[in-house]
């Protein structure tokens, strides 16, 4: 495809937290949207055109993105693979013109093992497969996160995790994404997009609780053992879940260099004290 012009786009995850700061940077920079998700609530978005319905449901699907030119896809499921495949088949089946998708900055053919990587490395190849021109985005973890290891008015993190990372905030993104959609050589292109420091889980729960919970006085690292001991005893299914997930990120870098999205899409500036000074 020589020429590709967007003026509307299908956001799909329009509810997650990732995707408000999406919608704000696409709404700014003039973009017409459709927004689409399990739970949206068209009163929260006047400006925009909203579907409520399930992506793996067809006529829902089809309303989602019918009359958009590209699709911006951005989901949190274990089944995401299969979700993705759904998609393509419609966007053939409507012509869409472009894909975008927001993958994770550990995926590679490498790192396969993990189920929910593979099922992100299988939706890359799909899409690049389609024959519809895509961008690929891998950020790495997003600041808005930190919110979700507080529970109970405990700061909590699983494991060591020892490593390094490049937190990114979700409007810094938000801005990366509508770059790329601005200028035609970003086309067929693939983002890892990260911030501009690196920080363990750790230190940057540290600075979150001092600013956002100043009467937790400390982060605690839980064991997997115990994690272990503690989901099976309860039969927590979610904790389940999360364990080999922490496992993985506990021992698996960030995978790609941002030199390439920093160039063609400018870089992110927002440092994590920065976020939480907004």
């Amino acid at each position: 495809m020589s020429e590709v012009s967007i003026k509307k786009i299908a956001i799909l995850g329009a509810s997650g937290m990732v995707a408000q700061e999406t919608i704000k940077a696409f709404d700014s920079a003039g973009f017409q949207l459709k927004l689409f998700s399990r739970s949206i609530k068209a009163e929260n978005y006047p400006n925009h055109d909203t579907v409520k319905g399930d992506v793996f449901k067809d006529s829902d699907l089809t309303l989602a993105i019918k009359d958009c030119d590209a699709i911006h896809i951005t989901l949190g499921q274990l089944d995401e693979f299969s979700a993705v495949q759904k998609i393509v088949k419609a966007a053939k089946q409507l012509d869409i013109k472009l894909i975008s998708y927001v993958s994770g900055a550990t995926v590679c053919k490498e790192n396969t093992g993990m189920p929910f990587i593979k099922a992100k490395y299988q939706s890359e190849q799909l899409i690049k497969a389609s024959g519809i021109s895509y961008m690929i985005f891998r950020p790495t973890w997003f600041m808005e996160s930190l919110a979700l290891m507080i529970r109970d008015g405990k700061a909590n993190v699983m494991g060591k995790q020892p490593l390094k990372l490049r937190w990114i905030a979700s409007r810094d993104f938000g801005e990366r994404l509508v770059n790329a959609y601005r200028h035609i050589e970003n086309i067929n292109q693939e983002f890892s997009t990260y911030g501009p420091e690196s920080l363990t889980i750790n230190e940057a729960l540290e600075q979150y609780i001092k600013v956002k919970h100043p009467t937790i006085k400390k982060v605690a690292n839980a064991p997997f053992w115990l994690l272990k001991i503690l989901a099976f005893v309860s039969g927590n299914k979610q904790l389940k879940e999360f364990i080999p997930m922490f496992e993985y990120f506990e021992k698996t870098k960030e995978a790609g260099s941002p030199d390439v999205s920093d160039r063609l899409l400018g870089k992110s500036k927002t440092t994590l004290q920065q976020w939480l000074s907004n």
